[in-house]
């Protein structure tokens, strides 16, 4: 069910703001979804499948000694866009399969700080689909001792307009691998808050489907990055009216990097964020039939 945060299907409502809770149990801490002091992390995402709705939220928090908790949330529902309604954790679904809960709520606390990099943009990139299927797979088969997964609690969406959505939570989570005794935690006044933002590209559309197969843009490199990172993107045969775009968290344009036509081959622009403040960007490589797009991660 996962799929829903990496394919490029035809209904996707984003979203960035903030999640906060507090922990106690095997382990304890504060979750503010804030790293860099100022830097906001938390992102969603509300999606529609072929007869399922899915509601998609996320966010890191910097903790002491450069470690790092990272939090994510998936809804299933009937109704797109989200609408008030409250799900108990986990929800229905077979518990030999967390991949099928109706509600599933995962907290991996004190993780490395380039490996929660890693995965916290795996699974917020809607252009990465089968890396993050093996990677979100992987955590819980081989990352069982890293995570708590929701057993037991509730999850309300409580507002909900044009441009926010608003809610809170609760649960107590227990981490699958064996331990005795076993290893648990309490999450309390959890809450979380979300604007909309309209960022052109966030799904790949191809209106030619020869073209999405010679047409790729590639993730950017390094990422996270701090000032300078790498964007690659290759095209079969020469490319009329291309461009590549970068934009804010807002969708605000910050900057046409290049507009015109591209020879087939494979190339390379690096893009120096150094003028910008730690924050989610966005490059966009638009043509006549293709819109792909990258998250970049600059963190100062």
């Amino acid at each position: 069910i996962l799929l829903f945060i990496l394919c490029s299907l035809s209904a996707q409502n984003s979203y960035n703001g903030q999640i906060t809770f507090a922990y106690n149990g095997t382990v304890n801490g504060s979750f503010t979804s804030i790293v860099q002091d100022s830097l906001m992390t938390g992102i969603a995402f509300n999606q529609m499948g072929e007869d399922t709705s899915y509601f998609f939220m996320a966010s890191i928090t910097e903790q002491d000694d450069n470690e790092f908790d990272l939090f994510f949330a998936v809804l299933q529902d009937t109704t797109f866009p989200v609408q008030p309604r409250t799900w108990d954790i986990p929800g229905e679904g077979d518990a030999e399969n967390p991949l099928s809960l109706e509600a599933i709520v995962v907290l991996m606390p004190g993780l490395d700080s380039s490996f929660v990099a890693e995965l916290f943009d795996t699974i917020t990139d809607t252009s990465n689909t089968a890396d993050s299927v093996d990677i979100l797979s992987d955590i819980f088969s081989s990352l069982t001792d890293d995570l708590y997964l929701g057993i037991q609690g509730e999850l309300e969406i409580t507002d909900v307009t044009d441009s926010s959505l608003a809610g809170n939570f609760n649960s107590i989570m227990l981490k699958p691998a064996f331990h005795f005794p076993p290893h648990m935690v309490t999450v309390t006044s959890g809450e979380f808050t979300f604007n909309e933002v309209a960022i052109p590209g966030l799904n790949t559309i191809n209106n030619d489907p020869y073209l999405s197969k010679s047409i790729a843009l590639y993730p950017a490199y390094p990422n996270p990055f701090n000032p300078s990172t790498t964007i690659q993107f290759s095209v079969h045969q020469k490319t009329e009216d291309a461009s590549l775009v970068l934009y804010d968290i807002n969708g605000r344009k910050l900057e046409t990097i290049f507009t015109g036509s591209v020879d087939p081959g494979l190339h390379k622009i690096q893009w120096h964020g150094a003028q910008n403040p730690s924050g989610i960007y966005f490059a966009v490589f638009q043509t006549e039939n293709t819109i792909q797009s990258r998250k970049l991660i600059l963190v100062k």
